[in-house]
């Protein structure tokens, strides 16, 4: 458990500085590799979901383990429906109201990413080290552009940062969780993994797959399926280098 710790916070501090790469590197830098970004954060996403969460957490709980995972893609896709097509900019009230609730999703979102993983590596070493992976893939490109917005709102760079620093503190109160809860409830680890599959599975496929095909030209088209395989890759290598398997 104490070397589990150790993993944790680390995973969790590297992730809480992927989280300021918007502002660490140059906005002409990002703009041209966003796609290549999201490329590889799908693609560590669905290798993660299928190579190493999905099947630690069969191993735990057996078929359920899917119930649970199909369960958690589902209750995605309705609160993204309840609420509504994304706002990215507007005046006035909208405007004001951005950050708030672009700050506030964003630290709901990072207690889901401590919890996964605090799980996966309560798990095993390999199968946390393949969570921490996608989920700092998957971090970056979705930071840059809250960073970006933030921005766009009003924010100085120093504030913007700042801000997204402190919510990302939130991941912490995900990881003690599932530390805590872990002790009590010999399952709940191989549940939280399940979740943690079926809520890579949702934010791959419908937010980030539609991505790697909507570029205007073969070269941006090629440039995505690069990043796309190169997650893939990161993640399968991780899987196979594990001596467990």
């Amino acid at each position: 458990m104490h070397h589990a710790w150790l993993f944790i916070a680390a995973a969790l501090l590297l992730d809480g500085l992927a989280a300021l790469a918007g502002g660490l590197l140059s906005e002409r830098w990002l703009h041209r590799r966003q796609a290549a970004l999201v490329g590889f954060a799908a693609g560590a996403l669905l290798a993660s979901a299928f190579l190493d969460v999905l099947p630690e957490s069969i191993e735990g709980l057996g078929s359920q383990a899917l119930v649970w995972a199909f369960a958690a893609f589902v209750s995605l896709a309705i609160v993204e429906w309840r609420m509504g097509p994304h706002q990215r900019g507007g005046e006035g009230a909208s405007a004001r109201m951005l950050p708030v609730a672009l700050l506030s999703s964003d630290a709901l979102h990072n207690i889901g990413d401590g919890a996964a993983v605090a799980a996966a590596f309560l798990s095993s070493f390999d199968g946390g080290l393949s969570v921490a992976l996608a989920v700092i893939a998957h971090e970056i490109p979705q930071e840059v552009g809250d960073y970006a917005l933030l921005r766009a709102g009003g924010m100085k760079r120093s504030r913007a940062l700042l801000a997204l620093a402190a919510v990302q503190l939130t991941s912490a109160v995900g990881a003690i969780g599932v530390v805590l809860l872990a002790r009590t409830f010999h399952q709940f680890t191989a549940a939280v993994l399940a979740i943690t599959g079926g809520t890579f599975l949702y934010i791959a496929a419908p937010d980030l797959l539609p991505e790697i095909h909507s570029g205007r030209t073969p070269a941006e088209r090629r440039e995505r399926m690069i990043g796309l395989l190169s997650g893939v890759a990161l993640i399968g290598i991780s899987s196979l280098l594990d001596p467990q398997r």
